[in-house]
C-alpha cells in the first residue's frame, strides 16, 4: 500500500505467474478504461474483487490477491541489508521522509556504481524514488530498481514470510492467496507489463496498455 491503512492506493502491483515462473510488474499508473481510473486505485474503491477485475481489463488473469499494509513491508525490511548492482551514477529526487509527500520538500539521494549496499532508509530511497535529476523518468524506471532489489533478495534467500507474519497487516482475497508466492525462487524471471504508451486522461498522466499494439514498420521499396 502507498500509505498506512486500507484506503490508500496500491503502490506496487506484481502478478505471480507460476506456469511461466515469472513475476510481472503492473505499473501503478496503467489506465483501466471501464474502471475509469488508474489500476492502483482499484483496491481502494472495491477491494480484492475490484483489483482482480481491473487486472482482467488489462488482459491479466488473477485467481487471488494479497495486499500488504505499509507497516508489513516496513517491518519485513526493517533490518535487511542487501547489495545491488548500479550500472551508472543515479541522482534521485526523494521526499525528506519516506512517507512524506514530495511536495512538502525533497532531497537528492545518490547511488554510485558498481554496487551499493542498501539498509534502513536507503532501501526505501532505492525502491521508492520516482524522479531522476536532469533526466526524463517515470514509474517504469523505478520498477527496474524494484526488480533489481527483489532479485537480490531472492538470491540471498530472504524470508519473504516476514511480510505476512502479522495478520492485521495483510488483506487476502481467500485462504489460498499465499500458495503461489511460496513457489517463487531465484530462477524466476522478472518482467514489466509491455506495450504501454503515455497519455493524459481526465487531467491525469497515465499509461495506456495496448495488448495487440505493434509498431508500424514501413516497407522499403527496392
Amino acid at each position: 500500500m502507498d500509505r498506512d491503512g486500507w484506503d490508500a492506493n496500491t503502490d506496487v502491483i506484481v502478478l505471480v505467474e507460476p506456469v511461466r515462473r515469472r513475476l510481472l510488474w503492473v505499473p501503478r499508473d496503467t489506465w483501466c478504461p471501464r474502471f475509469g481510473d488508474r489500476v492502483n486505485a482499484a483496491f481502494k474503491h472495491g477491494g480484492h474483487e475490484a483489483l482482480i477485475a481491473a487486472l482482467a481489463e488489462l488482459g491479466l488473469h488473477a485467481d487471488h490477491s494479497l495486499c500488504l499494509a505499509r507497516g508489513a513491508t516496513r517491518a519485513a525490511l526493517g533490518d535487511v541489508s542487501v547489495r545491488v548492482p548500479v550500472e551508472r551514477p543515479l541522482a534521485l529526487r526523494y521526499p525528506l521522509a519516506p512517507e512524506q509527500p514530495i511536495e512538502d520538500g525533497e532531497q537528492v539521494v545518490g547511488f554510485d556504481p558498481p554496487f551499493e549496499t542498501l539498509a534502513g532508509q536507503r532501501v526505501h530511497q532505492w525502491i521508492g524514488a520516482r524522479f531522476e535529476v536532469g533526466r526524463p523518468s517515470s514509474d517504469l524506471h523505478r520498477i527496474v530498481r524494484q526488480q533489481v532489489f527483489v532479485r537480490a533478495l531472492l538470491e540471498q534467500r530472504f524470508d519473504f514470510g516476514r511480510a505476512t507474519a502479522d495478520a492485521n497487516l495483510i488483506s487476502a482475497s481467500g485462504p489460498r492467496a499465499l500458495d503461489e508466492l511460496r513457489a517463487v525462487d531465484p530462477s524466476w524471471r522478472l518482467a514489466t507489463l509491455p506495450r504501454l504508451r503515455p497519455r493524459t486522461i481526465d487531467g491525469k498522466s497515465v499509461l495506456v496498455h495496448h495488448p495487440w499494439w505493434r509498431p508500424f514498420l514501413r516497407r522499403r521499396r527496392t
